[in-house]
C-alpha cells in the first residue's frame, strides 16, 4: 500500500469514507504481537471516526446497522500513526490500512455496492 493520508484531513477523509461506503459489507484484521485475528466479517460499515486518546489520535471503527438490534461492533484503534487507502481498479475504496504503535489494522471492504447504495 502507498500514498498515505496526510494527518491534517483525517477528519475530512473520515467522513467522506463513511458517506461513499456506508453499509457495504466488511472483514476486519488485525495484526500485531498476537498474529493476525479477525474481528468482523459481514457486517455492514457503519462509520469511522476520529478523536483524541490520552493526546494521542484514535479512530472509531463503526461496523452493523445502528437501528436494529442486529450483530454492532465498535473498534477502537489508539495511537494511530498512520492512515493508508488502497483502491480499485475503478477507483472504488478497497482497503483501510490503519497503522498505529504496536498493530496493523486492515478494513476490507467488499467490492460489490452496498444493497441501496447510491453512488
Amino acid at each position: 500500500m502507498k500514498d498515505y493520508i496526510d494527518r491534517s484531513v483525517w477528519i475530512n477523509y473520515f467522513n467522506e469514507f463513511t458517506r461513499r461506503n456506508r453499509s457495504r459489507s466488511t472483514l476486519l484484521e488485525v495484526f500485531g504481537e498476537n498474529g493476525a485475528q479477525q474481528q468482523a466479517r459481514g457486517l455492514p460499515f457503519a462509520g469511522i471516526s476520529l478523536g483524541k486518546g490520552n493526546g494521542a489520535p484514535e479512530i472509531e471503527i463503526m461496523l452493523g446497522e445502528h437501528d436494529t438490534r442486529a450483530q454492532r461492533l465498535t473498534h477502537v484503534i489508539t495511537k494511530v500513526e498512520q492512515i493508508t487507502p488502497k483502491h480499485s481498479q475503478d477507483g472504488r475504496d478497497e482497503v483501510l490500512q490503519i497503522v498505529s504503535a504496536g498493530e496493523t489494522c486492515l478494513l476490507t471492504l467488499d467490492p460489490r455496492p452496498a444493497i441501496g447504495a447510491s453512488r
